[in-house]
Parts: structure tokens; C-alpha cells; sequence
């Protein structure tokens, strides 16, 4: 199969067709040209567009389908991604040496093939309105058919430019796992390669959107707002603060979901094709290579396990243990290492005073406590003391571990992430929870106030920083079931690595 091909269609009433034959000879992007757009063919554009993209999911959904809506013929175009494979419909023997010299992309000594397709029957098609200037917003997370559709009718519909709002940092936190949500610049970039795409013809207005309006409602320009079916409310509002404004209203075009023809894991999944689905089948899977660490022997092979409090380590770890893997807990490791007549004893007496050793010699965690939690400086002169000391300690248990036969270690800290401790791991898997869900089970299982779990919660390491060092991903904040879920696929994907590796 070739990566990406190029597809050349007589009549945009092919393109669906096209698509399903073409999907058997391309594995990555495919664009779909046809050989002359005009303002007469924007209806049956616009219905194709609908069957292109709303098929795609159930039909080929390996494929990056990118449907050129650039108005006239094929002249001096150019492609994000090179075209090992042309491919064209039988009307276009004659043109396609023309048609492909008009490519700049095109791959020296691609291959050519012929795909015999006839026009489909479309039904009624509706009369497109063009607007000189179209705005729409979203968060455009990881670029899925849904997006497609939603840029594809704005690009359509648009004469002079498109304006699109990319959702920002602040708009994110009621988003289903929001830390995997892509950084925006990445996502602004994606919207931007796919609209050069389709239409470069046009001017490009993209931005990170930090609140419902953006410029919308201050702009007398943007005559037309294009968006989904679950978001009409909110141009009906930013078309209220126009009128308050004395600014005309902007025309609504509503697009209409993309139905998801997978299997739903669990409950809190959308029907519809969206990134919230994208990133729910992310978690316990490899979203970030494993690379190889020189810092640690090849064998036994390190998981760090971290996550905050209340996150659901403890059912992680014993579910890990029950399939074989050797589990290291770091917090078990130092406090035996607070113990009378040992090294790191004497040195917590030395520095921070004999009154933090209890008369039987132990290390009084609450004396301990108050000094280091009421002053950074101490706590930082603590950890400088404590952490070396258990990672030496643990890693010496990881080698005694390995030596009893055990292929796989899991190495829990809470401080893991903190002290940097995944240095000294293969991989690292974090676990993590909505703030506002780890707060009520902190309450519930320490019986403490609101504000008091909300302290606990925000002083430690932020799910954005556990996730940005991981691996792999889990987030229990489902049924238990959906948890298993996760961990199984994360175990067989592991051991699959492992067989792979010498």
C-alpha cells in the first residue's frame, strides 16, 4: 500500500465512491480533487462533504481523507504530505499526464493507477450560501472527521477568510481528561495544515480562544458562524451580545454530529465521533515511546507507578501484583530507614535537632512534620537528605528482585515524579483523577473539610506534570470495570514489548 495518495474525480458526485476504493490501496492521507470546482458545484460539494467525512469513521477509518474545495482547476497545488500513489477516474485519461504535472507534490516515479467509478445517487441537494467572511470555534484535539466536516463546511462557505477560535488552557477544564488534550499551538497547527489543504486560496485567521465570544462579538466583519448541533447555544448568545452591541447578527449553519461506529468501553463515552472518545481510548496505552534508559540494567524491567492522593494506585498496584509483576513501595522503604542505629537516623538528628527523635529512638514524623511543612527551605533540606537514600535502597531491592527471577518491577512513590525518580525507571505509569473527584474522596476517606482535602490535593505534583513525563496513563474515575479495562490493555501491550526485547 502507498502512504498518501492523490486522487483525481471527474465529478464531486464520486467522491464517496472514490474514497472506498482508494482505501484499499492508501494506509495514510488521501486527497480527493475534482478536476474543475465552481460556484455550480458547491451543493453536491457540500453533500459529499457530508458523505466523506460521516462514512469515514465505520468505512476507512485508518485513513486522513482531505476533500480539496479549492474553486476552478488543477493549478500549482501543493500537499502537507508527499503523493507516492495518483490515482484518477476513467473521464480523465486524457487529462491525467496535465492534472499530475499540476502537482508539486507528487513524487517522482509514483505510481499511476485508473479506478473505474460511477456517480452515486445523492438525493436533493441544498442551495450553499457564501459569505466573504466565516468564523467557527473548537477544540480541534487530535484532528478527527467531526473537525473535518465542521472546517470543511466553513472553507465552502467562505469567499475572502475563515476565522477559527482554538480553545485555550482556561476553556479546558470541563473537557473529559483534559491533560491530554494536545498543547494549542500543536492543534492551531493541525487546523491550519488541513484548511492549506483543502483551500489555500483563502485567508487563515487562527487563534487560542480564551472565552466563548472571542472577537465574534466586538467584529462587524464575520458574516456567518458555523457550528455543531451541541453548540448552537452558544452563537445564539454571542449573536445576543451583538444585537446589545448594534452589530447585525451573524447567519447560523449547524452541522450536524458524526455518529461513532466503535464499540463504546464504558458509559461515560459519546456516541458521536469526538476527542473525548479519542482520549478515553488513550488511557492504559502508549502514549509516549519507551526509550532506552542507560541509567539502569536492562533487567528486571522498572514501571514507576505514581499518581496523587486518592488517585487509585492502591487497586492498580494489587491488580499488577496478581499478574506477576514485583511491587516496591518507596514511602515503606524510607520509613524503614528512619529506624534507630541506621545512617539516616543519625543524620535527621544531626540536622534538624535530637528533639525529632523520640526517646526509643525513633524518628517522630509529627515533630519531623511541623518543622518541614511550615518552611520550604527545610523541606528542601530534607528531601536532599531522605530522597538519595531510597532510591540507592530501592534500586538495591530492584537487583535482589531480578536476581530472584522477577521480569517486571513496579516501583511506587509519591514523590516520584517530584524527586525524578522515572530516571530510574523503563517506563513510568501515572495515575490520575479529576481535581474536584480527588478532593471528595480525601474527605470521605479522612473525613476532613473541603478546603482542608483541597490543601492536600493542590500540593502536590499537578496531573499535567505526572502525565507530561509518562508513558502510559490511567485515570479510574469510571466504573471499576473500565478501570480493568485499562490495566489489561496496558499488560498486554507491556508484555508484548518485553518479547520484543533481548
Amino acid at each position: 500500500m502507498a502512504n498518501n495518495g492523490y486522487v483525481f474525480i471527474s465529478s464531486a458526485a464520486k467522491a464517496y465512491a472514490v474514497c472506498q476504493r482508494a482505501s484499499k490501496l492508501v494506509q495514510r492521507v488521501l486527497y480527493l480533487r475534482v478536476k474543475e470546482n465552481t460556484e455550480a458545484s458547491l451543493p453536491m460539494l457540500s453533500k459529499q462533504i457530508e458523505n466523506v467525512y460521516c462514512k469515514a469513521t465505520s468505512h476507512y477509518n485508518h485513513l486522513d481523507v482531505r476533500l480539496i474545495l479549492k474553486q476552478g482547476g488543477v493549478r500549482n497545488e501543493n500537499t502537507n504530505f508527499p503523493i507516492d500513489l495518483v490515482l484518477y477516474d476513467s473521464e480523465l485519461s486524457s487529462d491525467i499526464d496535465s492534472l499530475k504535472n499540476s502537482v508539486n507534490t507528487i513524487r517522482n516515479g509514483c505510481r499511476v493507477l485508473n479506478l473505474d467509478v460511477d456517480e452515486e445517487p445523492v438525493g436533493i441537494l441544498e442551495k450553499v450560501r457564501t459569505y466573504e467572511n466565516v468564523v467557527l470555534g473548537g477544540t480541534f484535539d487530535r484532528l478527527h472527521n467531526g473537525h473535518k466536516l465542521l472546517l470543511s463546511q466553513a472553507v465552502l462557505r467562505a469567499t475572502k477568510s475563515v476565522t477559527v477560535g482554538v480553545t485555550d488552557v482556561n476553556m479546558l477544564q470541563i473537557k473529559t481528561i483534559p491533560e491530554l488534550i494536545q498543547p494549542v499551538d500543536i492543534r492551531i497547527k493541525e487546523v491550519r495544515d488541513f484548511l492549506m489543504d483543502i483551500n489555500p486560496d483563502l485567508e487563515y485567521n487562527l487563534f487560542p480562544l480564551r472565552d466563548l465570544y472571542g472577537p465574534t462579538k466586538d467584529d462587524p466583519k464575520f458574516q456567518l458562524i458555523v457550528v455543531s448541533e451541541e453548540t448552537v447555544r452558544g452563537a445564539n448568545k454571542i449573536n445576543e451580545k451583538r444585537e446589545e452591541k448594534g452589530i447585525p447578527p451573524m447567519d447560523v449553519h449547524v452541522i450536524n454530529v458524526i455518529e461513532d461506529s466503535h464499540a463504546c468501553t464504558t458509559a461515560a463515552e459519546e456516541c458521536k465521533v469526538s476527542s473525548s472518545n479519542q482520549r478515553m481510548r488513550m488511557l492504559g496505552k502508549i502514549i509516549r515511546e519507551p526509550k532506552p534508559n542507560p541509567n539502569i540494567p536492562d533487567w528486571p524491567y522498572v514501571i514507576g507507578l505514581a499518581g496523587g492522593i486518592a488517585s487509585g494506585k492502591t487497586r492498580i498496584l494489587q491488580k499488577l501484583k496478581e499478574k506477576g509483576a514485583a511491587i516496591l513501595n518507596c514511602d515503606t522503604i524510607a520509613h524503614e530507614l528512619y529506624k534507630p542505629g541506621l545512617q539516616l537516623n543519625r543524620t535527621i538528628s544531626e540536622n534538624f535537632g535530637k528533639e525529632v527523635i523520640t526517646e526509643a529512638g525513633e524518628v517522630d514524623r509529627k515533630k519531623l512534620g511541623s518543622i518541614v511543612f511550615s518552611d520550604k527551605k527545610q523541606l528542601d533540606k530534607l528531601n536532599s537528605l531522605v530522597w538519595p537514600e531510597v532510591i540507592a535502597e530501592a534500586q538495591r531491592r530492584i537487583k535482589a528482585l531480578g536476581e530472584q527471577g522477577h521480569r517486571v518491577v513496579v516501583m511506587e512513590a509519591a514523590v516520584l515524579v517530584r524527586a525524578k525518580w522515572y530516571k530510574y525507571c523503563h517506563q513510568l505509569w501515572s495515575v490520575i483523577i479529576p481535581r474536584d473527584e480527588a478532593i471528595k474522596r480525601i474527605q470521605k476517606r479522612d473525613n476532613l473539610s473541603a478546603e482542608e482535602a483541597a490543601k492536600r490535593v493542590d500540593s502536590q505534583v499537578s496531573n499535567e506534570d505526572h502525565v507530561a513525563v509518562a508513558n502510559v496513563v490511567f485515570s479510574p474515575n469510571w466504573s471499576t470495570d473500565h478501570t480493568d479495562t485499562q490495566l489489561e490493555g496496558a499488560w498486554k501491550e507491556l508484555q508484548e514489548y518485553l518479547a520484543k526485547r533481548k
